[in-house]
């Protein structure tokens, strides 16, 4: 318990890196294992019309396990590029869509202006119809 307090003072991101640390450790020994006991073990492989005889297995699985991997990494950075490119033709919509807010912005500001100009010019237009000293009569409560 106090070396868990201890390790969750340490930070997260520390605590994860031990944890996978420890993690392919374990991958490295389980493989060194598994490879230590297929040592001996040779097989044939039929590759399309070619024959390899008396291969060793363990080369036939670290071979297999490699072009696995490339081939993932492969299709992975395949897809960031896609997602990448994807990334940025959002990013570009969304600064027109920014700029487009701002311009519809502006123009309600200058429609607000222009009404309230008018609002004005009416209120003026209806003070000079009445006469000068007369004041605009409310209509008695009844």
């Amino acid at each position: 318990m106090l070396i868990f307090c201890q390790l969750k003072t340490i930070g997260d991101d520390i605590i994860m890196k031990i944890i996978l640390t420890f993690f392919w450790i374990a991958i490295g020994a389980a493989l060194l294992w598994f490879f230590a006991e297929n040592l001996d073990q040779h097989v044939n492989i039929y590759l399309f019309t070619r024959t390899y005889e008396n291969v060793n297995l363990v080369t036939v699985i670290f071979i297999s396990t490699l072009l696995g991997l490339l081939l993932g990494a492969l299709i992975m950075t395949l897809r960031i590029i896609k997602e990448k490119a994807r990334s940025a033709g959002l990013k570009k919509e969304i600064k027109q869509l920014n700029k487009k807010i701002e311009k519809l912005n502006a123009k309600l500001q200058s429609l607000n202006e222009e009404l309230a100009t008018l609002k004005e010019a009416k209120a003026n237009a209806d003070a000079a119809k009445l006469p000068s000293g007369d004041a605009p009569q409310s209509k008695p409560e009844t």
